[in-house]
């Protein structure tokens, strides 16, 4: 009988590493899907929701159903959206045939310098979101910083608004590559600038 019992203490602890990995991993599980029901209930307040929502969600895990951590978030995920889009105006300034006294040439070098302003104005935004988590921020500064975060989000659609319409009398491909990336961002924009509206309404 000797050896059954010696086997079955193994086995035994096996299956309770087993039961305690999986016990784990539920409440993981269940961690990251309140994350992901507050990430969509937030996000469906915002003008495009299912953009929101799968830009956001990879983020569950951080998020913890914060919603200046989620603001935050959709700031640099913007910043990040302007600097492809900035990127890649600079790269077409340099490789485009273009005249250089002409309207796509006066476009680009107009646009470049909006849409650059625009990534800095949406960093200074996720700066001062998150100076919001700092526990000496109480009162009067939460609102305060919350009205400036919103103010240079705001900036950032006015220069996106203010590149497309540079474009106004630009035909071709060109209008049509430059402007339909910044509708693009612009999305992006719209949800962050949402969300950090929230932070007002919640409170």
């Amino acid at each position: 009988m000797a050896p059954k019992s010696s086997a079955i203490g193994p086995l035994l602890l096996l299956l309770l590493l087993l039961a305690a990995s999986v016990s784990a991993l539920t409440l993981v599980s269940g961690s990251d899907g309140d994350s992901l029901a507050f990430i969509k209930k937030s996000c469906d307040s915002t003008l495009y929701p299912d953009l929101c929502f799968s830009s956001l969600s990879r983020y569950a895990a951080s998020v913890h159903s914060d919603p200046i951590r989620l603001a935050w978030l959709a700031t640099n995920v913007t910043i990040g959206r302007l600097r492809y889009i900035s990127s890649h105006i600079s790269s077409v300034r340099r490789t485009a045939v273009v005249g250089e006294g002409g309207r796509e040439a006066a476009a680009l070098k107009d646009c470049a310098e909006t849409m650059g302003d625009a990534v800095d104005l949406a960093r200074s935004s996720a700066s001062e979101i998150g100076k919001l988590t700092a526990p000496s921020t109480v009162g009067t500064e939460i609102a305060w910083r919350v009205s400036n975060a919103q103010t240079w989000m705001s900036a950032v659609m006015t220069n996106e608004d203010t590149c497309t319409d540079g474009f106004a009398a630009v035909p071709g491909r060109l209008k049509t590559d430059i402007c339909g990336r910044i509708r693009w961002a612009h999305k992006y924009t719209s949800n962050a600038l949402a969300l950090l509206n929230k932070l007002v309404s919640n409170r």
